[in-house]
């Protein structure tokens, strides 16, 4: 039997990859796709072992419902199968247990917005920049918000050059330089 800890690591691995898969692919639709390609069967595979270890936690949560790294994890796991109505509700009794996790508010406003709640997601956001300036993700997620959702590049790239300063080492700020980049060049802005 797997260890809590590990099953809790494996998840949060898998689910920075997928935050990461999502978030690009959210930036600009794929030119192509093929359906028929091995990594659609080694998904498929990945959606199955993320099936039996939603069982497996679920289980383990009917003892101890409120467990706060086993709702993390319940969530991480509905948000890499996109099941974001069961992602939402495993984050936000995760962030009613622990209000002061800038992880769990940012992923339950994530959810939010992927549920078409982008008012409470912006507003969650909000608070969670305040109340953790240097949590990068919170910037990012508003960012993505603002600049997606909302269409409002001023406040998108605010946002993204907050990132940007928070996080000095992510693997995304190719990526989110690229976007300031362009959201500049929407602008006429240097």
């Amino acid at each position: 039997m797997l260890k809590p800890k590990v099953i809790f690591a494996a998840f949060l691995f898998l689910f920075s990859i997928f935050a990461l898969y999502l978030w690009i692919n959210s930036l600009e639709a794929p030119s192509h796709t093929h359906s028929e390609d091995e990594g659609s069967q080694d998904r498929t595979a990945q959606i199955e072992n993320i099936k039996k270890s939603i069982t497996e936690l679920e289980k383990r949560l009917e003892t101890n419902p409120d467990d706060f790294n086993i709702l993390m994890a319940l969530g991480h796991a509905y948000l890499e199968l996109q099941n974001f109505k069961e992602a939402q509700k495993y984050f936000g009794k995760a962030a009613q247990i622990n209000p002061e996790s800038a992880e769990a508010q940012t992923d339950l406003a994530l959810t939010l917005s992927k549920n078409n709640s982008v008012k409470d997601a912006l507003a969650i956001l909000e608070k969670v920049t305040k109340t953790f300036p240097d949590y990068g993700d919170g910037w990012l997620q508003l960012a993505v918000i603002y600049r997606f959702s909302l269409k409002d590049n001023e406040k998108a790239l605010y946002n993204f050059q907050k990132f940007m300063e928070v996080e000095k080492q992510s693997e995304l700020i190719p990526r989110v330089k690229e976007e300031i980049k362009k959201i500049k060049a929407e602008m006429n802005i240097r």
